[in-house]
């Protein structure tokens, strides 16, 4: 399979269904935001990789490469406008049990945090505002195309950020990252 078709040459694209759309379509840019949040997540895996070990850090690059699989097939959703389904109650309900699982590993959070610490816990922030950024086009396009129950591919974008937030603390724990507290201004 070639990468280059040159049938976008005019501002045009292709989606699953054979439908040509503009390229800045709310489509299109919800499939580009998906994509720079799983090419995030493959950096984060990187960085992950790349440390110091810790007990659960296979567990974490598997689930995170999970994840990455799960974009994919979220794209595929958008893009056959729902007469392809990937997802269902379970996936959501996934992230909720890993949020809850590292959740219960950690000390309770009381105060706002600055998103700071390692590499790897750092970064996992920024994965995490590309997810945030990521579901906020997926609402406007929903809205656009007047779909009125959100499937659960959006449900599973949801709660992704929320996983991501939790895993940054947990890898800050891990990887003896320091997490700052946010202070009032005076």
């Amino acid at each position: 399979m070639g990468i280059v078709t040159k049938t976008g040459d005019k501002g045009t694209t292709g989606t699953l269904g054979g439908e040509r759309v503009l390229k800045s379509s709310p489509l299109i840019e919800l499939n580009g935001q998906i994509d720079e949040l799983n090419s995030s997540l493959g950096y984060l895996c990187s960085l992950i990789d790349e440390g110091a070990e810790f007990t659960r850090k296979k567990e974490i690059t598997d689930f995170i490469r999970y994840i990455q699989n799960g974009l994919y097939n979220m794209g595929s959703e958008i893009s056959s406008k729902y007469e392809v389904l990937r997802f269902n109650e379970s996936h959501p309900k996934l992230l909720e049990e890993k949020i809850d699982e590292l959740t219960s590993l950690m000390p309770e959070q009381t105060h706002f945090i600055l998103f700071s610490g390692t590499r790897q816990a750092t970064y996992t922030h920024v994965t995490r505002s590309l997810a945030r950024r990521a579901e906020r086009q997926y609402v406007r396009y929903l809205l656009e195309e007047e779909i009125e129950t959100f499937p659960q591919s959006y449900m599973f974008l949801n709660r992704l950020s929320d996983y991501l937030f939790t895993l940054a603390r947990y890898l800050n724990q891990e990887l003896g990252g320091t997490e700052i507290t946010t202070t009032a201004w005076k």
